[in-house]
């Protein structure tokens, strides 16, 4: 395994992951081709998928993941983007086995009750699974940046660690609102990619986060009540999961930087 249109649902995550995958399909000629691609991101349902060929939207699309027997049918969705290597298009995945991208997605019920999600691999059989952990969790893998959970192929306990990855792809208001916090907050000094990821993502300190949301501090400036995609914790040269939020709050502080309030999009 090697190593972006906003959701508004939280099972909508997206992980930056690069996985190189078979197509088979027609351009916009009628010409079919088939050839090796790699993926921009992943999720549940789909995937954003970099190639030099133009696709039409609502065509069909055979895809396998290389290296394993798992092959899945989709259908272009649209074109995300332009970058030097090619057209990036979002994919949606029509019928994906539990295996296909070889990473186990939480339910919605983990979804719910973890505070962040990260992407992690079981260092004794490699397998990823998308953890969405809770405060006890989170507090332990700040500290050591890796957990013990129990792994479902290994049928045990086993360190978990970050996957690696290294992209290829180029990629204001004041006042105070009424408190309606849902959810406790969490005090953390960790980083936030505000996304999606490339050249012009916008690295942040984060200031708490909770289960449904999270508190930055960024130079930047964010229009209040404007969609967003927020990795948190974000680690540098890993696989990072992206969840679409929107800005809520933004309050001015004395240093020039501006305090934003995110809220998860709700499923």
């Amino acid at each position: 395994m090697e190593m972006t249109a906003v959701s508004t649902t939280r099972k909508g995550d997206r992980i930056s992951i690069s996985i190189s995958v078979q197509i088979s399909c027609a351009d916009q000629t009628g010409k079919h081709f088939t050839e090796v691609v790699r993926t921009v991101n992943v999720s549940r349902s789909g995937c954003c998928l970099l190639l030099k060929q133009s696709l039409s939207i609502g065509q069909k699309i055979c895809l396998q993941r290389m290296g394993s027997r798992e092959e899945a049918v989709g259908h272009v969705v649209g074109q995300t983007g332009i970058c030097s290597e090619g057209n990036l298009y979002g994919i949606e995945v029509l019928n994906p086995g539990e295996k296909f991208w070889g990473i186990r997605f939480p339910q919605q019920k983990e979804l719910e009750e973890g505070c962040v999600r990260v992407l992690l691999k079981c260092s004794t059989c490699q397998n990823c699974e998308q953890a969405a952990l809770n405060e006890v969790e989170l507090s332990v893998f700040q500290i050591t940046h890796h957990l013990t959970r129990k792994c479902q192929a290994c049928s045990a306990n086993t360190v978990w660690e970050t996957v690696p990855h290294k992209p290829e792809a180029d990629g204001q208001h004041n006042g105070k609102k009424p408190n309606k916090r849902k959810y406790a907050r969490i005090s953390m000094k960790t980083m936030a990619c505000i996304g999606p990821p490339g050249r012009c993502e916008d690295v942040a300190d984060v200031v708490n986060v909770s289960r449904g949301g999270v508190c930055f501090q960024s130079y930047r400036t964010y229009i209040e009540d404007t969609w967003v995609q927020v990795a948190v914790p974000y680690t540098p040269g890993s696989a990072n999961i992206f969840v679409a939020g929107r800005i809520v709050r933004s309050r001015k502080m004395d240093n020039a930087l501006t305090e934003y309030g995110v809220e998860y999009a709700k499923s």
